[in-house]
């Protein structure tokens, strides 16, 4: 009886360890959770949407009353590869700059909403698979995790629009859902890829074989009113590649791009965003309509 009762205690110790500490996998970097705890700070919390393909991340700072409108913040590629040539095993950003950014926003209704497979633990979703942060990562079974992500949003705040703002890869994530949907009342991207094709020559990089590319939809945003984002000093997504998106949804009273002097990919956004979020997000053609009413 005493063996059995030891026994007994040390399985149940076993598991209380096994339980409690986590997984490397599922660990989040050091500068990711400093992030994480400064958005609890702000009132943001964590929550996850089951979707038919992912189960998805979110960090959410919602006011009690139901939302016309939600900001929803789509993080980019994040720690895709180790190096050039290993991919990483944890897709996790350890720079999430799409949360900085929201965390900067003072609208009432603001998510920041990860990419599949990140912050998510690993063992949580077995759709997992290192293509979705390479070659898939555009994919249309990642496209659609979005798309009902944002249904089951909208049914939890009760609103009716959405403003996507997507930062880096996430920009793609945000243009290729917005190409899709009624609900998205405006487009915002930061240092967008808006044309891995393109932008995967330039670096002399894989193309990415699994996923759309947002530049071949932009015909279909062109009502959509879009501000695109680039830093003057941006290796990794030059500020022409948004000129070349904007070119193609071809109708400037809608979409505008800018670049900022001397920033860079992540670098130079934090301080500004608060200003930059002032910039109206309209069609110059509707806006002189209301003036004209007024």
């Amino acid at each position: 009886m005493r063996y059995l009762y030891l026994s007994l205690c040390c399985c149940l110790l076993f598991c209380m360890l096994s339980c409690s500490t986590p997984s490397k996998n599922n660990m989040l970097p050091k500068p990711t959770q400093r992030i994480v705890t400064q958005s609890a700070q702000a009132g943001f919390s964590l929550a996850r949407y089951q979707t038919s393909t992912f189960m998805l991340t979110t960090y959410e700072h919602l006011l009690p009353e139901p939302a016309s409108t939600v900001h929803v913040y789509i993080e980019g590629d994040g720690h895709s590869w180790k190096t050039r040539y290993v991919i990483s095993h944890n897709p996790t950003p350890h720079q999430p700059l799409a949360l900085t950014l929201a965390m900067q926003d003072s609208h009432p209704h603001v998510i920041y909403l990860a990419r599949a497979c990140q912050y998510t633990p690993l063992d949580l979703d077995q759709q997992c698979h290192p293509k979705y942060w390479s070659s898939h990562r555009y994919a249309p079974e990642v496209i659609q995790a979005a798309h009902e992500a944002l249904d089951q949003i909208k049914l939890k705040t009760k609103s009716t629009n959405f403003v996507l703002i997507g930062f880096s890869g996430g920009a793609s994530i945000a243009a290729l859902v917005a190409s899709q949907r009624t609900d998205v009342v405006g487009l915002i991207t930061v240092a967008g890829d808006l044309d891995n094709d393109a932008l995967n020559r330039f670096h002399h990089t894989t193309p990415l074989t699994g996923s759309l590319n947002p530049i071949k939809v932009a015909h279909l945003l062109k009502d959509l009113p879009q501000q695109h984002w680039s830093g003057s000093k941006d290796r990794i997504v030059p500020p022409w590649v948004a000129s070349q998106f904007a070119q193609k949804v071809n109708h400037p009273a809608c979409v505008k791009t800018h670049t900022l002097k001397g920033v860079e990919h992540h670098k130079g956004w934090e301080k500004q965003w608060p200003e930059l979020l002032k910039q109206p997000l309209t069609c110059d053609h509707i806006k002189h309509e209301k003036s004209e009413a007024l």
